[in-house]
């Protein structure tokens, strides 16, 4: 109760991406080269301008983002509800999907009837949300309007996953799972597949990328990756979620308490997946991955430092080595998932040319939209429909 009158007083109302009109779809490059298509749009993606037009403050826009879907985050806690809010009720061109793989569990998610030939976008969740997310829903909504086929899938412990099969393996897996079903709809549509991830998702699609590499598949995503303030470090950021000191810290005291609160309501959702694994002592994050993570994945390095080095993207054998058209988005002023993590992954990419870093001004953690509405559909539009087959 004491949630919703805070969230009713105190929330600043962001804007709702579907009620921004979207740019018209860029036509897609000639060149069937795909390092020419992608240094195409790189340049195209730095010309681009970001102009705030909605709030700045980017504690109130992490309030503004839990408090706008606060229902469905909390049945997204609890297997029998995680997955199942009705949000996609109000765009019937989304109907349940599930992706079964070879080796892997079966995804779940919703898909849209896109146009026969129509490029695939899969989106990616952040942590503890789900394909059902309100953000999530609207970038799938947003796609679908401008001419995509969208596809929206829960990872591992998340939404319809809950409980229900392994655990997340701090991207590792996820990234695997992705590329998968990536494959899958590639082969299926005979069309190009990108990949929009945010927070935790973003992290999983740069792997998701990672993999298409290692199997020589890059042509699988040569729709583009697009990886929106993510853990690209994913061992600092569980650091930082232990000890907060490590994150940016906030001078208004408003500012503070709404980050003290949000860190209690992540403490808590961590415990209730710790809970779904009959563990009720587990007290940190590091503590989860020495006793849910590890043990479900023997194939991986036991020690919990070896094994968040493996799973992270900002790491030369991640980035250097990329094939797949890549571009990590994160504002500066990002105070849950620092700019850090952008900037190391640039810093392990080198030179690679695939891979193109953009620092915004203003956004928070995943609050672009909220930001500047229609430069977020800008950055969509140009990345997916210039990459898109032609």
């Amino acid at each position: 109760m004491l949630d919703w009158l805070a969230c009713q007083l105190l929330a600043p109302r962001l804007t709702d991406l579907t009620e921004v009109p979207g740019p018209p779809l860029p036509e897609p490059w000639a060149e069937n080269d795909l390092l020419t298509r992608t240094q195409r749009t790189f340049q195209e993606l730095g010309a681009l301008t970001w102009r705030p037009q909605g709030p700045t403050n980017p504690y109130k826009l992490l309030m503004g983002m839990g408090c706008r879907d606060l229902t469905t985050r909390e049945a997204d806690q609890q297997p029998d509800t995680a997955g199942r809010s009705p949000n996609y009720a109000p765009y019937p061109a989304f109907e349940p999907l599930e992706i079964p793989l070879e080796n892997g569990p079966q995804l779940t998610g919703h898909h849209s009837t896109g146009a026969p030939g129509a490029p695939v976008v899969i989106v990616v969740h952040g942590l503890f949300d789900s394909h059902v997310t309100g953000y999530v829903v609207e970038y799938a909504e947003s796609l679908r309007r401008q001419g995509f086929h969208v596809v929206a899938l829960d990872l591992r412990d998340h939404g319809r996953q809950l409980g229900r099969g392994l655990p997340p393996s701090l991207g590792i897996e996820e990234g695997r799972d992705l590329f998968a079903a990536a494959r899958i709809l590639s082969h299926a549509e005979g069309v190009s597949v990108g990949m929009v991830g945010m927070s935790y998702g973003a992290h999983c699609v740069v792997r998701a990328a990672h993999e298409a590499t290692l199997a020589g598949e890059a042509d699988v995503l040569r729709g583009g990756v697009l990886a929106i303030c993510g853990p690209l470090d994913i061992h600092e950021a569980i650091l930082s979620f232990d000890d907060h000191a490590r994150l940016p810290k906030a001078d208004a005291l408003m500012d503070r308490m709404i980050f003290s609160e949000l860190t209690k309501v992540l403490d808590r959702h961590l415990k209730l997946r710790c809970r779904t694994a009959t563990l009720s002592d587990v007290g940190s994050y590091r503590s989860y991955v020495e006793r849910v993570v590890l043990p479900a994945y023997p194939e991986h390095p036991a020690e919990f430092e070896a094994y968040l080095e493996r799973a992270s993207s900002a790491q030369p054998a991640v980035m250097a080595e990329l094939k797949v058209p890549t571009t990590i988005v994160h504002p500066v002023d990002d105070p849950l998932v620092p700019v850090l993590h952008a900037r190391r992954a640039r810093e392990a990419a080198g030179d690679n040319p695939f891979v193109h870093v953009k620092e915004l001004a203003s956004g928070g953690h995943i609050g672009l939209a909220g930001v500047d509405g229609p430069g977020t559909l800008q950055w969509l539009s140009t990345w997916f429909g210039r990459l898109r087959d032609g």
